[in-house]
């Protein structure tokens, strides 16, 4: 096999994984948030017919379960973005990538604890949210593929 199709197949293979990893990552997040729904309401929920290791969990457990797993899928997106910008451009772009996941869990901090000053969190989180959920897709990697592309291309 030739040095180009084994680069173009590792490439297919590594976004395929992206688009798993993401699928998982709503899979899971719809149905913990469905189960948190019914927990909180004391009503019947159909997530754990999907996860069914979900009925046997309390509500604050799953709620701050789901601050570790929004931790570890922006680690996740984080290490993808930079083996595939590694793949693709032959340099990780890593610091780059620092910088912007940096730029996203400030922000995210920062909108939570002015709604904490402020008690206006309710408006807040949806804000916060926005930036982690960035951090956790291939968003960013969507936006750095064509930008060192062009970067590339002008120099």
């Amino acid at each position: 096999m030739s040095n180009s199709l084994k680069k173009k197949t590792l490439i297919a293979s590594s976004i395929i994984a992206v688009i798993i990893l993401g699928f998982f990552r709503e899979f899971l997040f719809t149905h913990i948030n469905e189960q948190l729904f019914a927990l909180w309401y004391d009503e019947p929920s159909r997530a754990s017919d999907a996860i069914p290791c979900l009925k046997s969990v309390d509500f604050y457990t799953l709620y701050y379960t789901k601050w570790f797993l929004t931790a570890l899928f922006s680690v996740l997106f984080y290490g993808v973005t930079i083996g595939l910008l590694k793949i693709i451009f032959d340099t990780s772009y890593w610091k780059e990538i620092l910088i912007i996941y940096g730029v996203l869990i400030a922000c995210s901090v920062i909108t939570m604890a002015y709604g904490y000053a402020t008690n206006t969190l309710e408006e807040t989180y949806l804000l916060a949210r926005l930036f982690m959920g960035v951090a956790q897709s291939p968003l960013v990697l969507m936006v750095m593929i064509p930008g060192i592309w062009l970067r590339k291309r002008s120099s």
